[in-house]
């Protein structure tokens, strides 16, 4: 290694530093610095701040005498370099200032979470359908739906998934279509059922008067849990006197008493239904719901319709679509409801007068083939009458079904 020379014997020579300072931005103008003498650049990116370094383009060092201790000659720095996010990443690590305990732990803190937010993300992206059906057009799946439906139903895992994976996403479009809804309930029998129900939200009383989404709406109420299907009960409120008037949407109420009969949601239904109970009795859609309350619907629910009934009854009774609810009563509401009914219509001159009406003599046949209905005496009417019945078909069938007269075809 080569000697220094003796420092006593080198001479003092004029020299140039770059200084930098770091300051706050905002407080730059209150600073008495020569703006001619410095220029502002961006701080780096490890500082929390935005902050400006201050180098002096032109600032001269004053000369003094040289001692024994200061003598050695000064190495001037490097050019400041400047900062950019696109040079950030490729620069040498060697350059940038050290970071502090602290400081260094959270950015590894941060890495390790972006590195577990990324690796959540490709978890995801693994299990979601593949992403190329998203651009499939509702008519190209309407296309290729009989190939689907045989997917679904062949029960081989990857075939059922990639046919999943096409309907998810377009399960409201295309219920509405004819094929598409038959799609949709086969895809509604999988385990991804209360997935895609969850794409009918919003849409249960446009579904419901749908001559085929109606079909898909009844599906969810008896293929899925009520906790995945009870958004359907909860859309009608509200609705229901109106909607169980529709050819379509009477369906519903009738699945829901059928198979939620006896939830909260449903009674709320039915409350709200039984408002309107008279006239939807004879209804020519409405009395189908009624009939459902009778055989599925709670106890106060049945009481209301029998009170109903038992206000005009020989006149629901002759009606063409209340004479089946009266039927219905005489088998399904209370004891004594049934006791109350049988008093009305138990007697004989009733039941031949039931039994020269249209469809009276529905009800009618009913009472003679009760057992808690003594009948004789107006089977022996009937019968003495047989040439009054025999002029009308429904009079003909009567005969014919309680054996007093024999079939003709």
């Amino acid at each position: 290694m080569t000697d220094c020379p003796n420092m006593a014997e080198m001479q003092p020579f004029p020299q140039q530093v770059l200084v930098g300072i770091l300051v706050p931005a905002g407080q730059v103008p209150a600073m008495n610095f020569p703006a001619q003498n410095f220029q502002a650049m961006a701080a780096p990116a490890f500082y929390a701040k935005p902050e400006y370094l201050y180098v002096p383009q032109q600032l001269p060092v004053p000369m003094q005498e040289s001692s024994s201790h200061d003598s050695l000659q000064v190495t001037p720095r490097s050019p400041v370099r400047q900062y950019s996010p696109e040079t950030a990443d490729t620069a040498d690590t060697a350059e940038r200032p050290r970071l502090s305990t602290s400081a260094a732990r959270r950015m590894r803190r941060k890495r390790a979470a972006e590195r577990a937010a990324l690796a959540l993300e490709q978890q995801r992206a693994e299990r979601a359908p593949n992403p190329k059906v998203r651009s499939d057009s509702i008519s190209s799946i309407l296309e290729q739906s009989e190939r689907l439906r045989q997917q679904l139903a062949s029960g081989i895992a990857d075939e059922v998934q990639e046919a999943l994976a096409t309907v998810q996403g377009h399960v409201w479009q295309l219920s509405q279509h004819a094929t598409g809804c038959r799609l949709v309930q086969l895809a509604l029998d999988t385990h991804m059922a209360p997935l895609l129900a969850r794409e009918l939200h919003g849409h249960v009383q446009e579904a419901a008067v749908s001559p085929h989404a109606n079909y898909v709406v009844q599906k969810v109420v008896s293929s899925l849990t009520f906790a995945a299907s009870s958004f359907v009960a909860r859309e009608l409120l509200g609705s229901c006197a109106r909607l169980a008037r529709h050819r379509y949407a009477c369906r519903i109420f009738c699945r829901l008493l059928e198979f939620c009969g006896q939830r909260d949601l449903t009674l709320q239904l039915i409350d709200e239904l039984l408002e309107e109970c008279e006239d939807l009795c004879r209804h020519n859609f409405g009395h189908h719901v009624v009939q459902s309350v009778l055989e599925h619907g709670h106890e106060r629910h049945r009481k209301v319709v029998a009170d109903v009934l038992k206000s005009d009854l020989l006149s629901f009774a002759k009606h063409r679509n209340a004479s089946y609810l009266v039927e219905k009563a005489l088998t399904y509401c209370a004891p004594q409801d049934q006791h109350a009914l049988l008093a009305q219509l138990g007697r004989t001159e009733v039941i031949v007068d039931l039994a020269r009406s249209q469809f009276g003599c529905y009800v009618a046949k009913s009472l003679l083939q009760d057992e808690r209905v003594t009948g004789k005496e107006a089977l022996f009417r009937i019968q003495a009458s047989s040439n009054d019945f025999q002029r009308t078909r429904h009079g003909q069938r009567l005969l014919v079904e309680m054996g007093l007269a024999e079939d003709r075809e």
